[in-house]
């Protein structure tokens, strides 16, 4: 007996919420245009210092203008855009899209580009863009963006699984002898990387995340790792699925520098005991 599908991570966006929130920002807006016709009316009976009812007056312009913008945005969304649903499950996904519903399990995920991001104050969202877009082995895609909340949070439910998935796959494409593109300037072969005019051997080349940047290292002859690509996260196909494979396949063609790495780790462990 199969065990049912664990909601990892669930999120909508309906129409109707766009609405509302024209309606509010609709309202500010006229609230904040009364408090500049009453300074404005303040400032000509003399009634209080002109200097602090200009600053009033120009703060209550920039806000209404504000303001605006915002309702037109919502009031735009809320007639173009179509509600749509996205449930993340240790299965696959389930994405509603005008009540049409798709279903896939994690192994039809062809390609995944990690792409959402923002600017954050602590725990909060102060402007995200980009979307994080899945691409499944029938072509059809879906993309996860701002519109659906904190894109952290989703990112965070789908990664370990495109990850893995995507990781798989580009084992099985390299064990078959065929390359897998994931940046127009960066290609995995069977028997290493190319990265812009790089081609780089297994034995010769290092793959890690930093930052957000992938950062793309060959060995040189003083036996250092010198950097010759670095690609943003957001312009790159299944970076968390290249890093699994690369992790594991460097591992196989550098055994020696993997095992000082464990006795080093081995021996400060050691030292903190004593």
């Amino acid at each position: 007996m199969s065990e049912k599908p664990r909601l990892i991570y669930g999120a909508s966006v309906r129409r109707k919420r766009y609405f509302v929130r024209f309606l509010r920002a609709l309202f500010l807006t006229v609230v904040v245009a009364g408090a500049y016709i009453a300074l404005n009316e303040a400032s000509r009976r003399a009634l209080a210092d002109p200097l602090l009812l200009n600053i009033g007056q120009l703060v209550a312009v920039v806000l209404a203008g504000m303001l605006a913008v915002r309702a037109l945005y919502n009031l735009v969304m809320a007639l173009v855009r179509r509600s749509e649903t996205v449930r993340i499950y240790d299965k696959g996904i389930v994405w509603t899209k005008a009540g049409v519903q798709h279903k896939y399990a994690w192994h039809q995920l062809e390609t995944y580009r990690e792409g959402a991001r923002g600017l954050y104050f602590a725990r909060w969202p102060v402007l995200q863009w980009g979307a994080n877009v899945f691409t499944m082995t029938d072509g059809v895609q879906f993309r996860y963006n701002h519109r659906f909340g904190d894109t952290r949070t989703g990112t965070q439910a789908a990664r370990r699984y495109a990850d893995y998935v995507t990781g798989v796959r580009m084992g099985r494409a390299l064990r078959a002898q065929r390359p897998v593109q994931l940046h127009p300037r960066l290609t995995i072969y069977p028997t290493g990387i190319e990265s812009g005019k790089h081609e780089i051997h297994w034995s010769e080349v290092d793959v890690r995340m930093q930052g957000n940047r992938l950062e793309i290292r060959r060995l040189d002859t003083k036996g250092r790792f010198k950097t010759v690509g670095r690609y943003p996260r957001h312009k790159v196909d299944n970076v968390g699925g290249l890093i699994e494979v690369a992790s594991a396949t460097i591992a196989n063609y550098q055994p020696e520098r993997f095992r000082q790495a464990a006795t080093a780790a081995s021996h400060g462990q050691l030292r903190a005991r004593v």
